[in-house]
């Protein structure tokens, strides 16, 4: 249940990037029952008795870019997670190739970094990835969304 207001919480800061570049620089901060909510120029933070997680444009802190291998796309926002959260990791991109490429690229990135790939979905116009290596495991969601297509990678430590 806790977790549940954490992750709406960085899903409702993560819609709010897109503004934070549109806005002053000031910043503004939200205080709920449940969070805090800061937004800055180029970040949000999120705090909440579970930790706090940090949404901002491009890669998120600390993020292992050498470890998950990424699609060639446009990064829309990235999310590092709080400690002992459900996850470290959250990457949001965007393309306008379909979705079928999409899927065979990350399955084959993945095979050739070394992880097994634990479960593939396809459904419709979303396709659901899970891949593991010593390491992480790495949910990838590919969706039709609009006009486009939204890959979100969450990225999780095994330890």
């Amino acid at each position: 249940m806790r977790t549940r207001a954490l992750a709406a919480a960085v899903v409702l800061a993560a819609s709010l990037t897109g503004l934070t570049a549109c806005g002053d620089s000031g910043g503004t901060t939200v205080t709920t029952k449940d969070a805090k909510v800061k937004v800055d120029k180029d970040k949000v933070t999120v705090q909440t008795s579970e930790g706090t997680a940090t949404i901002g444009q491009g890669l998120p802190d600390g993020f292992p870019k050498g470890d998950i291998p990424l699609l060639d796309e446009k990064v829309v926002n990235g999310v590092k997670g709080a400690d002992g959260g459900p996850f470290a990791w959250s990457v949001v991109m965007t393309s306008a190739r379909p979705i079928d490429d999409l899927s065979k690229q990350v399955t084959q990135a993945f095979g050739a970094a070394g992880y097994t790939a634990a479960r593939a979905n396809e459904l419709g116009d979303v396709s659901i990835h899970q891949f593991t290596n010593a390491t992480y495991d790495v949910g990838v969601t590919i969706a039709r969304t609009g006009d486009g297509v939204t890959i979100t990678y969450l990225v999780k430590n095994k330890s």
